[in-house]
């Protein structure tokens, strides 16, 4: 330290300059009104009421809490539609394996029009599955599944169909939306 009269190299603990006699000031405190810093107990106090902003808390940083996502619609919607070609499906199924029983009397007919309509009917509850998969947000590849199954299934007036490639488009746009 140097004396602030002679600028002479002093011992910073004394009073006063051994070689002049004035009157040194004491170094600046960095922490408030003490030289150090507060020694570390442990577990560390609370803050207390009223603290100073800027302090790090005494447990470490405070928990990280996620913002629920949030979601759009166009998941739900490629749900509803794949759900209303799914239900389209199973209607269309079922029409067509009556069909296939009422022409029991064709030889080979009532059976060609029992399988297809039963393979429409499995389409039709996949494709209820992957909407329903859509609607929850659970599983994108079954949700993108049922929405192919909905589209292979021709329902009546290709109406099914329609519904599953704009259902397919709508959940492979919201892929970020699924887990």
């Amino acid at each position: 330290m140097k004396c602030p009269a002679c600028a002479m190299d002093v011992d910073p603990s004394r009073q006063a300059c051994s070689y002049c006699g004035a009157a040194l000031t004491p170094p600046p405190a960095y922490y408030g009104s003490q030289p150090y810093p507060p020694p570390a107990y442990y577990p560390p106090p609370p803050p207390a009421y009223g603290a100073p902003p800027g302090y790090p808390p005494p447990y470490g940083a405070p928990p990280v809490v996620y913002a629920p996502q949030q979601h759009s619609g166009t998941a739900t919607a490629g749900g509803v539609l794949i759900l209303i070609g799914g239900i389209l499906a199973l209607l269309y199924g079922g029409f067509i394996t009556a069909i296939g029983g009422a022409m029991s009397y064709v030889p080979g007919a009532g059976a060609v029009f029992a399988i297809c309509g039963a393979i429409m009917l499995i389409f039709g509850l996949i494709a209820l599955l992957g909407g329903i998969m859509a609607l929850q947000r659970r599983s994108w590849g079954v949700a993108l599944v049922g929405a192919i199954f909905c589209m292979i299934s021709v329902g009546p007036v290709f109406i099914s169909s329609i519904l599953g490639l704009i259902g397919l488009i709508l959940i492979a746009i919201a892929r970020p939306e699924f887990p």
